[in-house]
This record gives structure tokens, sequence and C-alpha cells, in this order.
């Protein structure tokens, strides 16, 4: 089977990790493609070919699900956690530098977010798709990664590094 942004892979014995980039909202995003088994059936390299035509749409419900979570004011788990953070541990000059402003809002905040690289793990049912989204790497090593399960739909918010 072909996949065009990994190539042809083979379902009796595929590699367990493809890699590639994809062009999202004017930027390049590493994409990779995992698997744990020796051999793949046919529809699992489908839902990733699949999923791969709705890129866009789902890069899109990745920033509205951190948004939501955003919103959840105190009860943000994710979202709010990750901005705190940066403004603790970055100076003044850093944070002028990746937000433009001292006084960061809603706005300003997600206009410095971008996807940084896109993980899809097919035979996973809980964590199909992972979207690494982070502040300039210039300026840290922690990232929210939003994570779809097999049916598109949020699984969790998480901050890693």
């Amino acid at each position: 089977m072909e996949i065009e942004i990994f190539g042809k892979i083979d379902p009796n014995s595929p590699a367990e990790y493809y890699e590639g980039t994809v062009a999202l909202g004017g930027n390049s995003v590493e994409i990779d493609l995992n698997f744990e088994s020796e051999e793949i059936e046919k529809d699992v390299i489908e839902s990733a070919s699949d999923f791969l035509k709705s890129l866009d749409k789902f890069a899109e419900k990745a920033f509205d699900e951190i948004s939501n979570d955003y919103d959840l004011g105190e009860e943000s788990e994710a979202a709010r956690f990750y901005l705190q953070h940066h403004i603790d541990e970055l100076s003044e000059d850093e944070l002028k530098d990746v937000f433009g402003t001292l006084d960061i809002d809603k706005e300003t905040y997600f206009k410095a977010l971008s996807i940084r690289r896109i993980g899809l793990y097919p035979e996973d049912d809980e964590s199909f798709a992972v979207f690494d989204i982070q502040l300039p790497e210039d300026f840290t090593n922690y990232l929210m990664a939003v994570t779809f399960d097999q049916s598109g739909e949020l699984s969790y918010i998480s901050m890693d590094s």
C-alpha cells in the first residue's frame, strides 16, 4: 500500500517508524507513522491514510480543544498550566519575544502556539493521533500533546517535555 507522505508500506512487513513532513498553516510540520506489530491489517493502514486526508480539520480541532480547555478557567488542566509555566519561567524580555507583549491574553497566547509534530499510532485505539503544540522552541522544550482516539475524539491534553 502507498501513503503519499510515507511511501510504500508493506502490511506483511511494515517498518516500525515512517517519517515525513506536511504543510499546515504555512508551516512545515514533522509527521511520523508508528507500528508495533510485525504484520498490519490493510484497514489499519487505510485508517492512517484516511486521517491524513483530514489533517487540516484535525489540526484545527486540536487548537479548538486547547481553546476549550483554556476557557475552563481554574479548571483548565493543560492550556493555562502550560501558559503559566512559561510566564513563571521566562524573563520579561523572553516573554516579549514570544508574545510581543507582557499583557498576554488568550488571542496573544494562541498566536504564539504552533504544531511542531504529529504522531500517528493507528494500532492504538486511545492514542491514534498526537499533535505536539508548542511555543517557539527557542524558548522551551515543553509542549502540549493533544491526543485523539480512533474515532477522532479528544482523548486528553497533556503537558510534556
